[in-house]
This record gives structure tokens, sequence and C-alpha cells, in this order.
């Protein structure tokens, strides 16, 4: 047979939820769903609060992250077991198939690429002048998902941050022109000026790369904060190491003008800047003081590329529950949960995908808590939803591929949806809620900027459970997940995740989740053998089901709240 229909066939033995999990779940009779969100509180909340199995979710986390999946990496055989088990589970528990043709299975389609060290050339200068570096020494030429060669001699335009900024007075190409030339940026965005959330999308190299193109340039450098020797040690890895992305048809195409793409060490760019109006050092002392710095370098450089791209395809899981309602049942509420995770370390750990802290007994990077307690948690809702009864939306539950390696099936099927996009109104993703500790408050990232915000108050408030601010704005955790997006089309959205406080002491003040992400968050030891807590994951997923259900019962479709920077920025035409 087949190995598709083995995989089917191996996910549905392989769980003992798979025939009788429905019987698992158990409801209490309560009141009647809401049809407004005024007339909605807390109080009536609690009362129709669905009992949901922790055995339940138990059995699919065991089945998700055994050996047997060998981690689910992008394109591997286990992430195509994983995806026929989440498909068999809806087919089980009544989930209509809403992928491609008529099936759960919405295919994406991918790349590995690598830029080929053959091809690669970075010179600065001209003539005599000219100064060659050593691709993965250096500097280090990227691929280009959409453009297979490319050889570019202009001029270099520091720019900065290479932001522009309207909005906050602030614009890096204000004096310039880069129309034809090479931009020169320095990672971050300036200080003081913008909330951290739009900071971390502005700081972003995908956000930077379309501002480059918008002021017309035809390709980007990268100064990092390294060193040549320290450079070197991490760029080298990346010699001949094939990145994933979306496919050539799929990817930015911001690629499609940006055709040559480096990152020099610090180094490096002091030489760049040699014939500039300041040093490297005077520019980032000024900006660092609030001085935009923008300037031509005075020198040429030629990049060229050359990618070497093989590619596949890996499906995004996606059904439906179809809304009771005929007036809004074709608007739906699109719950999320990356099924992919980061595969199997190798022998030779620099073409790893990440998996750390690996033996010669144990190579696999399970991902039991990112993100099989996701997906898990995510079919229990499904579960529920078919136990309580169809809201009045459409509910569309999606396991996403590829999330690991850049939110990358989130990414097409935000663009790509299986439905009409305007009529998604609204995203829950669930991304590794770290089921080790009690947990006593959730961070609801997104909360603050819609109507979401007030269904996640009542949510968590019926499960005695508070809603805290992001206690790590470092770790720019909501441009991290799946759900960024959907914002980025528009789509309110809202990420929840465990918390820092829990009434036991061991895990209070953050020590349960930074705990986990200093010892376990992608490694090997993050697998079944922890002691994870699967009544804290019933408990999650009560929140989660709570705030969907809410949204999809609901008279109106959420807003963004007046002068969100992401509702105005991404929301303006929907």
């Amino acid at each position: 047979m087949s190995f598709y229909r083995y995989a089917a066939l191996a996910a549905c033995l392989g769980v003992a939820a798979c025939g009788n999990a429905q019987d698992d779940i158990t409801m209490e009779s309560g009141a009647a769903a809401p049809n407004t969100q005024a007339d909605v509180s807390a109080d009536v909340v609690r009362a129709d609060q669905p009992s949901i199995s922790a055995d339940a979710i138990e059995a699919h986390i065991r089945f998700l992250s055994s050996d047997l999946m060998g981690g689910r990496d992008s394109g591997s055989d286990g992430y195509a077991i994983a995806a026929n088990y989440v498909a068999t589970q809806f087919r089980l528990m009544g989930i209509e198939p809403a992928g491609d043709d008529d099936g759960y299975f919405a295919m994406v389609p991918f790349q590995r690429m690598s830029s080929d060290p053959e091809a690669a050339r970075f010179v600065v200068g001209e003539g005599a002048d000219a100064v060659t570096y050593t691709h993965g020494q250096e500097i280090f030429v990227g691929a280009n998902p959409v453009t297979d060669e490319a050889d570019i001699t202009a001029e270099m335009v520091f720019v900065g941050y290479g932001l522009s900024l309207p909005h906050h007075g602030y614009d890096d190409y204000a004096d310039v022109d880069v129309t034809g030339r090479i931009v020169v940026v320095i990672g971050g965005a300036p200080d003081g000026i913008m909330p951290s959330d739009e900071a971390s999308h502005q700081q972003r190299g995908s956000t930077k790369r379309e501002y480059a193109v918008q002021h017309g340039a035809v390709g980007m450098i990268t100064i990092s904060g390294a060193n040549s020797e320290q450079f070197a040690g991490f760029a080298s890895r990346g010699v001949g190491h094939a990145n994933v992305a979306l496919g050539p048809d799929a990817s930015e195409r911001t690629y499609e003008q940006l055709q040559v793409n480096a990152t020099v060490s610090s180094d490096v760019a002091t030489a760049m800047f040699a014939n500039a109006p300041m040093t490297l050092e005077d520019a980032r002392e000024a900006m660092s003081e609030g001085q935009p710095q923008s300037f031509a370098l005075g020198q040429t450089v030629t990049i060229a590329q050359r990618t070497q791209r093989d590619l596949y395809e890996d499906p995004n899981v996606v059904g439906v529950l179809r809304g009771s309602d005929p007036e809004l049942a074709d608007e739906y509420v699109v719950l999320t949960a990356h099924l992919d995770h980061i595969g199997t370390f190798e022998e030779d750990a620099h073409v790893t995908s990440g998996c750390r802290s690996a033996s010669a007994e144990d190579r696999i990077c399970n991902g039991a808590v990112d993100n099989a307690s996701g997906v898990s948690i995510m079919l229990e809702t499904a579960r529920t939803f078919i136990e309580q009864g169809a809201p009045r939306r459409s509910i569309l539950f999606v396991a996403l591929a590829a999330e690991e390696k850049g939110l990358l099936g989130s990414e097409y099927f935000a663009e790509h949806p299986t439905v009409p996009q305007a009529d998604m109104v609204a995203n829950v993703n669930l991304d590794m809620p770290v089921i080790v500790y009690e947990f006593s408050d959730v961070i609801a990232f997104g909360a603050e900027r819609s109507e979401l915000g007030p269904i996640a108050s009542r949510a968590t408030e019926a499960l005695n459970v508070s809603i805290s601010a992001d206690p790590i704005p470092e770790q720019n955790l909501f441009v991290r997940s799946d759900h960024y997006n959907f914002v980025r089309q528009g789509i309110p959205s809202i990420f929840l995740m465990t918390g820092f406080s829990s009434p036991d002491p061991r895990w209070d003040q953050g020590e349960g989740f930074m705990g986990f992400l200093n010892t376990h968050y992608h490694r090997v030891s993050d697998q079944i053998d922890l002691e994870l807590l699967y009544d804290q994951a019933a408990k999650f997923a009560g929140i989660n089901f709570v705030i969907a259900r809410e949204i999809a019962n609901a008279d109106a479709r959420p807003q963004w709240n007046e002068g969100d920077f992401f509702g105005e920025y991404f929301g303006a035409d929907r």
C-alpha cells in the first residue's frame, strides 16, 4: 500500500483515543451561548463551561511526539504520518474536510535552498582598490527564493535601520536616493518611538526588505554585530546548508527586485565606510541618541549569487465544523496549531534544524510541548464543539506546516486560504502551552489590539485564571508564532501562552515557564517522559474553547481597536 495509506492506518492504530475518545468528553448543561458580545458575562461563560478530557489530550500527545514521527520535521515521513493522524482524527469525530479537492490536505509548496559557494562573490570597490571577501568567512551571500542567479554591481547607501515610519516622524530614506542602489542596514529599530510589538514587526528582515523595494533598491546588505572572527564561526556553518522557504511562486516578492542579499561582519562593514561622511561607530552612536543617519558610502559593491533549490510539498491539515446560523455560517473562526517540529539531530551538527543537547542514544527532538500539545488541544477543542453543537459561525481547524522554518505554513494559508479570506473573522492560535506546571495566569498576545481582548478576559475569569502583560517582551513573541501571519492579512488574532504565575512556589514567578524554555525548548528532552500535567492542558483547552465559542456566536465579527497600529496598517481594507 502507499505510504500515505500506511501512515493513516498507523495513526489510527497508534492511540487508544482513535476509536472511543468521544466517550471521554462529558458536557455540563448550562446557559445557552449568548448572541451578542455585549450580553455575555463571565458568569454565563462559567455556567456553560465544558469538561475536556485530559486523557484524550495525553493520548494525542503520546502519539504525535513518539519516536515514530522522528521529530516531525518539514518534508519528512514523520511529518506525513502526523498529518495523516490529524486528518484521521478529524474524520473520526465528524469534522468535515476543508482542504484541497474535498480532502483534509491543503498542500503548501516548499523549497530547500542554499547559496552555491562556487558562485557567491562579494567585492567592495573597483579596479585596483577592489577587495574581495570570502563567502562563509567575513561575509555570507544569501540564497534567493525567487531568482536563480544574479550578479549586480551598484553603489552602496547606508540607510540606518532601513525603516520608513512617517506615522512616528521617522524615515531612514528621507534624504537619500537608493534607486538602483544596494542599501546597507543595521539590525533592530530606534528606541523609544513605538510600542514593543510594533518594533518587533518593524525590525523583521521582511519588513525592511519591503521598505527597500518601495524606495527602489536592488539589493540589501545587513551589518552583523559580530566581528570577523565571531562571524566566521556561524557563517561557515551555513555554507552548503539548505534553508526551507516557500516555493519560488509563493515566496516573498521583494526578492524579485532585491536579487542579492548579504550579511557582513562588523569589520567588513567598517571597511565599507572608508569613504563615508562618518565611521560606522560614529553612525551607531548617533543613532543610539535618536539621530537618524543615512548617506552614500562612496563605494560600489559587487554581489553575485546562484541559488540551488530542491522543491517539495507538505500539507496544512484543514477541517471545518459548519456553523448553524444561515446568516453567519459562511464566516469562519480559524483555530490554528503548528504540527511540525525540528526533526532529528544529525552527526554533522551544523546541518541540524536546531535540535540541541543530543546524545548518541537519543537524537530525536520529539516536540511534546512544542507543539504536539497545541495540536492535541486543538483536536479536543474540535471534539468539544462537536459534542456541544455547532456555533453560529463555522469553525476552521488548521494544523499548520513548517512553523519552525519561519511560520511558512501559516504564511501560505493566510494568503491562500481554502475559504474566502475576507470571511475569516478571527484567528485563535495554539503554540507551545507549557504544561509542565500548574498555571494561574496566561499571556494573551494581541488581546489589547482588538475586541478579542474582552472575550479573552471573560474566558479566563470563568476558569479563575488571570491575564498578564507580556513578561518577556524582548523575546518578540508577538511576531514569532503563526497568528502573526493572520494579523498581516488584517485578521484580528489572539495567541495565548501559559503565564508566569503559579499557586505552587516551585513554578511561580516564571520558574515554570522559563525553566522549560531554558532547559527543554528545542532539545531532545522535550518528550513524553517530561512530567506533563494533562489536567493543565485540559484547563488551557477550556480557555481557548470558550474564546472561540464566543467569537463564533457573537452577532458581529470582532473589530480592531481604534488607533491600533496593526489594525490600521494591515486591516484598513477589511
